[in-house]
């Protein structure tokens, strides 16, 4: 029960810092430096708010980082280990911050019960991780909903590393909905879909309609392989959604991200959007 009460403002605080983009942590992959996409001390709630309380609280706290502090790990002998946590002290009076990290001391004591020797092994933090490096090719401004360049995936069980998988990642020249923020937008919505509006009499006396599209699915190459099309205002019509599903498959290329194995139609799944049936 202790641990489920830690756990709700732990959920609480991870909504909060979730609504901006979140600085990841740092780890260590065969000497290499990469960011780490995610915080693995929150999988135990005990030990997160345990370092909390260490830390000074008149720390430096972002918005890119609500917890103010970055754990610092590596991976040496497929083994997960937690090698420092650093924070931001800042000096009112000449209004400079200085970077710090925790005592080895208290650092030890937290986490007395995975200390091995004169390390911490990360034995509470089980899953995958994601590590990367490079330039970003996708971005949300949230949480950790970005991609980069370069990203490695690493299979955790309990704090053994079980798998990696590194992928080089990229995206290609094409068109995706979340380009339509600019004036002549619907010229362009037009030229790909050229509808017949003859064939809907349900909407002649309308201005516009707003359609959805979802489950977005793309090749290689650039071709929609498939999609949901879904029309929310005025009134659902079968035939007209699978005419603009229609549309959009047969239109070419679409902008093509590569992410860890997949290809995906960001910009272009989940995108809501208007259709005006008369030019302005």
């Amino acid at each position: 029960m202790k641990r489920l009460l830690l756990c709700i403002p732990l959920m609480l605080l991870a909504l909060c810092a979730y609504a901006t983009g979140q600085a990841g942590d740092v780890i260590y992959i065969n000497g290499k430096r990469m960011e780490l996409l995610g915080t693995p001390i929150y999988q135990d709630s005990v030990l997160y708010h345990a370092l909390k309380d260490a830390l000074p609280s008149d720390r430096s706290i972002t918005s890119s980082n609500w917890d103010g502090f970055t754990a610092y790990w590596s991976i040496d002998g497929n083994k997960l280990y937690l090698d420092s946590v650093r924070y931001e002290d800042y000096y009112p009076d000449v209004e400079v911050f200085v970077n710090k990290s925790i005592p080895s001391g208290t650092l030890f004591r937290i986490f007395n019960r995975f200390s091995t020797g004169n390390r911490i092994e990360a034995s509470w933090v089980t899953g995958k991780l994601r590590a990367a490096k490079g330039q970003v090719i996708y971005y949300q401004h949230t949480g950790y909903e970005r991609n980069y360049e370069t990203e490695t995936i690493l299979d955790i069980n309990h704090g053994k590393v079980a798998g990696t998988k590194t992928y080089n990642n990229y995206v290609s020249d094409g068109f995706s909905f979340d380009q339509l923020q600019h004036k002549g937008a619907q010229d362009t919505l037009r030229k790909i879909l050229p509808l017949h509006f003859e064939r809907y009499p349900e909407l002649a006396n309308v201005k516009r309609f707003i359609f959805k599209v979802k489950r977005a699915r793309v090749d290689e190459k650039g071709n929609l392989l498939e999609c949901d099309v879904e029309i929310i205002k005025p009134e659902a019509n079968s035939q007209l959604a699978k005419d603009i599903a229609d549309a959009l498959k047969a239109y070419h290329p679409w902008k093509v991200y590569f992410v860890n194995g997949e290809y995906r139609a960001y910009g272009t799944e989940n995108w809501t959007m208007p259709y005006f049936l008369h030019a302005n």
